[in-house]
């Protein structure tokens, strides 16, 4: 997937999590146990493009996003910011690598310190970063955040504490906190999967508003494909730790390819309520992430699974226009 793009602004190259299971038994051939939690990931994104991330839960999205702003170190691989290395970025200069990537939890409850005040924790990152001549200055930069934000009167939720706020409210703050600090690279972690639908489509809106603004690069984490299409540029199809399929969001979703994704997208009635089509009841659960393979990890759910697919794991197949799928079924 890497050639695709080769001056990319994020450039996710060959990156792995594995872990080493302890005290498990070691396999036959002598192989230790390990669980594969992101396997060999490659992906780019341009200046200001929303990338959605979608699959079922136990995929490894999350994992990718902790890797991408450095919470997690990747077993292998690596991931480029402007052609230089995250690793070199937080190694030399951490303040600088957090100003430039920020992250935004899918709990918003989590997110903040309890016992401090709504002021209290949006200026922490502004005196953290030396951001604004004074606390005066700080202030009124919070206030005019708050309120671009539509939370009115900013001065009364400045003196709150979180668990006087709603579950919306928290994540409008846990967004415009990260923004006080003009990141160029955000990861959205199941941003509203925890809240009310009646003000998903606010969140959203607004993040996409601010990144926008921004010019920034978002990686949209989510299982909700009918939200992923709303707000990606493109999107990518995880399953056990791999990419299946990726493309623009109207390729994946009107014309899915992989099996794996044909199931996803007919079980998601909201995409299109014109549209009738039959729900693909995907057998079974999703094996076991320890030493997967060698064949295709889909294979033993797959419907149109033969012996060849429990022999290899499929090469990605160029569909045309930058949409590509890892099965070895497609075209024939």
């Amino acid at each position: 997937m890497s050639e695709q793009k080769k001056k990319a602004y994020i450039d996710i190259q060959d990156v792995s999590v594995f872990y080493p299971v302890k005290g498990g038994k070691l396999f036959a051939q002598g192989e230790k146990p390990i669980v594969k939690a992101v396997n060999g990931i490659s992906l780019q994104m341009e200046k200001g493009e929303v990338l959605g991330l979608i699959g079922e839960s136990g995929c490894g999205k999350s994992t990718l996003g902790r890797i991408l702003v450095r919470l997690e170190e990747p077993t292998r691989g690596d991931v480029l910011i402007d052609g230089v290395s995250t690793h070199e970025l937080i190694r030399k200069d951490p303040k600088k690598f957090r100003r430039m990537v920020q992250i935004v939890f899918q709990n918003p409850f989590d997110t903040f310190t309890p016992r401090d005040t709504i002021e209290k924790i949006m200026m922490r990152p502004l005196k953290i970063h030396n951001i604004g001549k004074d606390d005066q200055e700080r202030h009124k930069m919070c206030v005019e955040s708050l309120e671009a934000g539509g939370l009115r009167p900013a001065e009364d939720i400045l003196r709150r504490y979180p668990h006087e706020l709603s579950g919306g409210q928290l994540q409008r703050i846990s967004i415009l906190r990260s923004m006080l600090l003009n990141p160029t690279f955000i990861i959205a972690d199941e941003p509203v999967s925890m809240l009310d639908v009646s003000v998903r489509a606010d969140i959203i809106n607004m993040l996409l508003e601010l990144s926008r603004e921004k010019n920034a690069s978002v990686v949209f984490i989510s299982h909700d494909i009918a939200l992923t299409r709303y707000i990606s540029d493109r999107i990518a199809v995880m399953y056990l730790g791999r990419i299946v399929e990726y493309g623009t969001a109207d390729q994946v979703v009107k014309n899915p390819q992989h099996p794996y994704t044909q199931a996803l997208i007919s079980n998601c009635a909201s995409i299109d309520p014109d549209e009738e089509s039959a729900a693909i009841d995907i057998q079974g659960e999703p094996p076991t992430p320890i030493n997967p393979g060698p064949g295709c990890f889909f294979a033993e759910r797959c419907p149109h699974a033969t012996q060849e697919c429990l022999k290899k794991y499929p090469e990605y197949r160029d569909l045309g226009d930058g949409h590509i799928a890892a099965c070895m079924h497609i075209g024939k």
